[in-house]
């Protein structure tokens, strides 16, 4: 476990602070629900049952490797074994007849129960989350918050994932400092100011150009991007940025290396965020502090062997790792930190 912070205790930090306020990956949202009965009681217990059970099996694929469910032949979660891991439930936009019952349904998930369910499948499960992205969602350039694609993000549930990304709201859209011309050419002087806006430091711009999306993933603090295409919807590239954070996850698990290195800091707020960075890493599987000053600290990392991705992670998220002759490795803040 990391020496922060463990994701489980945030988890169930989550749960006693209610249910609305959770924001973590053991929670699926916007399940619609449809079916039909003899009797009112039946047609929901139905759609509710069937619903549960598209939602832990959506969790299935959010916090483990597609590779390894088709190697293992992993079955689908039942309906019986979706209730039994659920831990809380939201129903939205209910509508019933004497045969019918319709609605949407939110489910937070037991974290502990899934992964025993996970475990005793043989999978991996990955759990650990990227820090937030604002999504930007453009239609062949221009921010249209009539769309059906910025429409999608408003419903998608993204926040959850383990790469979260925020919906931008209609007025948020209406009042953001810079135009949609600026955000499709990815000036970096908009964006920062649009990061500043919202208080983040990572940017998803997907820009919907008709059947392909063009996305563009910006850490503001450091500068670094990534670009790809998918087709599809909000899953689609949200199941692009998770498999990539995932692949990352399961490399450090199997080639872990223990690194000593120094992080160095000009305040307290510079060292928050750098634990906070370095406990967010899903190349970092464990962290141990040996020693703190008011400007620096030294720590043992156990990551995943490879340096250049280790370098290229902490770079998207504001952090510096270099090699000095005298510390060894450093880490440090780089770039608007």
């Amino acid at each position: 476990m990391k020496y922060f912070i463990t994701l489980l205790s945030v988890c169930f930090a989550l749960w006693l602070s209610g249910f609305a306020q959770a924001d973590d990956p053991f929670t699926v949202t916007g399940i619609p629900v449809d079916a039909t009965g003899s009797t009112p009681i039946e047609a929901q217990t139905l759609a509710i049952r069937d619903g549960q059970a598209r939602a832990a099996n959506i969790l299935l694929e959010r916090l483990t490797i597609e590779g390894e469910r088709l190697s293992k032949g992993t079955t689908p979660v039942s309906e019986d074994n979706a209730a039994k891991m659920i831990r809380a439930m939201e129903i939205d936009n209910e509508k019933r007849s004497s045969t019918r019952y319709l609605g949407d349904i939110s489910v937070a998930f037991n974290p502990s129960a899934m992964q025993a369910y996970i475990n005793q499948s043989g999978l991996t499960m990955v759990s650990s989350q990227s820090r937030d992205r604002l999504v930007l969602p453009l239609s062949n350039g221009q921010l249209n918050t009539s769309s059906i694609w910025f429409q999608a993000w408003e419903k998608s549930g993204s926040q959850h994932a383990l790469t979260p990304v925020k919906p931008i709201s209609v007025d948020q859209a209406a009042s953001l400092p810079v135009s949609s011309e600026a955000l499709a050419a990815r000036n970096m002087n908009a964006l920062k100011q649009v990061g500043a806006m919202f208080n983040v430091q990572q940017l998803l711009i997907a820009d919907d150009l008709g059947g392909v999306v063009k996305v563009t993933d910006i850490a503001l603090d450091s500068g670094n991007q990534q670009n790809f295409n998918v087709s599809g919807g909000p899953s689609a590239v949200i199941s692009k940025l998770e498999s990539d954070w995932k692949s990352a996850a399961v490399s450090v698990a199997a080639n872990a290396v223990d690194m000593p290195v120094s992080v160095l800091y000009s305040s307290h707020r510079q060292w928050l965020r750098l634990k906070e960075a370095i406990n967010g890493s899903a190349q970092i599987q464990d962290a141990r502090l040996d020693a703190l000053s008011k400007d620096g600290a030294v720590m043992t990392l156990t990551y995943g062997g490879d340096m250049g991705r280790l370098r290229n992670e902490l770079a998207f998220k504001g952090v510096s790792l270099k090699e000095d002759p005298e510390l060894g490795v450093v880490l440090s803040p780089s770039g608007r930190f």
